[in-house]
């Protein structure tokens, strides 16, 4: 046999034996999901989230405009605003034609703010699914908006809240808690920080006071004030405020032990979380036409990220105001990603990773939780059935505390 032949023969024993192995893992995993799902439990939490169907998302700055200038928001220290939405009504429905025709069913609803466009957040909700991030001061109504998730901004107590987004006169937290008293669409995030850590229970024993649920966010120093409120030096005192919160109030806290580790932390199940790990970058692949589409700045500055083998959602796409022009990632354009904590970017994170969660019953339980308050904050799964599962899924996740990394 000729040296070719041989190394030809080889190669083709090798790929043989590789696809071997990866047929055993695949089969591994399914024995190991079985047995996870004989846990009633789990098998009933996994049921409601395989029901709410697979996401296909992006995210959507939905106008340039905001009543506010929060010191931390990313939108305006990237001077996002300078990309205008459009006045004419025919270029956003042709918009919503064109996400309609590439497949997105979910979209994000950031950017601005979003109730300040409430024709066009109507017609959003109308044509997919939606989570909107929306700052209080406006009513988002309920009648033609009933099945929209609403995640409603609070970055402390009054005080603090004031502050930072206020501009230390308006009490925005207050007005938003007037504006969604026992709103079922709604969930008020808290966004942490080491300088807010305080004021958690004030907030939370009020928003539970209010009917809504409480999520946790986690504070990005964009504007630089430093001390407590920079993230580089780690979220200790907040966390113990999350812990506490979940176990004062557990069928009315959505973020999860794990969750919070994931979104304030580093890592996760051995990945280091950046550029080449984010799940939420913009992609111009389309995987049914094995093509790739968009502006070479934008595609160029993802082309090795999409290429490196970690999971992403092919279709994403981070829209800006024009409805035409896409920015790097649903932070930013020139965001640092050693800094970023965005709990978007970290649910999808996991939620995409769903194999590396398959080793243990523990991991398969942290990501299952994660997937279903997902689900819970965007509407799919209804609030009724969120306060009666909370306090298990809280318990099964409790695990999580335990340790620095995930």
């Amino acid at each position: 046999m000729s040296n070719n032949n041989a190394d030809l023969l080889g190669d083709l024993q090798g790929a043989a034996q590789r696809g071997a192995a990866k047929r055993e893992e695949r089969l591994a995993m399914r024995r190991r999901l079985r047995e996870y799902l004989e846990d009633p439990v789990i098998a009933g939490l996994y049921e409601e989230a395989m029901e709410a169907g697979s996401f296909v998302p992006i995210t959507l700055d939905l106008t340039h405009v905001c009543q506010l200038r929060c010191e931390g928001c990313y939108f305006f220290a990237e001077q996002l605003d300078n990309s205008k939405a459009p006045k004419d009504e025919s270029e956003f429905l042709a918009f919503v034609d064109r996400e309609r025709s590439r497949g997105t069913n979910f979209i994000t609803v950031i950017g601005g703010e979003p109730s300040l466009q409430l024709d066009r957040l109507r017609i959003l909700g109308e044509n997919f699914r939606c989570a909107t991030v929306t700052n209080g001061l406006r009513k988002i109504p309920y009648e033609k908006y009933e099945s929209m998730g609403i995640a409603i901004s609070v970055w402390g107590d009054h005080e603090i809240d004031k502050e930072l987004r206020g501009a230390g006169k308006v009490d925005v937290f207050a007005r938003a808690l007037k504006h969604y008293k026992d709103d079922p669409r709604a969930t008020f995030y808290f966004t942490v920080s080491n300088a807010n850590a305080e004021g958690i229970q004030s907030a939370v024993d009020e928003i539970v006071a209010n009917g809504n649920l409480v999520a946790f966010s986690f504070y990005e120093d964009w504007s630089e004030r430093g001390g407590e409120y920079d993230q580089t030096k780690g979220y200790i005192k907040a966390m113990d405020e999350i812990y506490r919160m979940i176990d004062k109030y557990p069928n009315r806290i959505l973020t999860t032990a794990y969750m919070a580790k994931v979104a304030s932390g580093r890592t996760m199940m051995g990945l280091e979380w950046d550029h080449e790990t984010c799940p939420v970058i913009s992609s111009g692949y389309n995987p049914e036409l094995d093509e790739w589409h968009g502006t070479e700045y934008w595609l160029e500055r993802n082309r090795s990220r999409l290429r490196n083998g970690m999971p992403y959602y092919p279709n994403h796409r981070a829209v800006m105001p024009d409805l035409k022009s896409v920015r790097r990632c649903s932070v930013g354009e020139e965001s640092d990603c050693s800094k970023c904590h965005n709990a978007y970017a970290r649910y999808m994170w996991v939620m995409l990773n769903r194999n590396l969660h398959l080793d243990t019953r523990q991991d398969f339980v942290n990501w299952l939780t994660t997937a279903w308050t997902f689900c819970v904050g965007t509407g799919a799964v209804e609030r009724e059935r969120a306060l009666e599962l909370l306090p298990q899924v809280h318990e099964l996740t409790r695990p999580a505390r335990e340790g620095a990394a995930v």
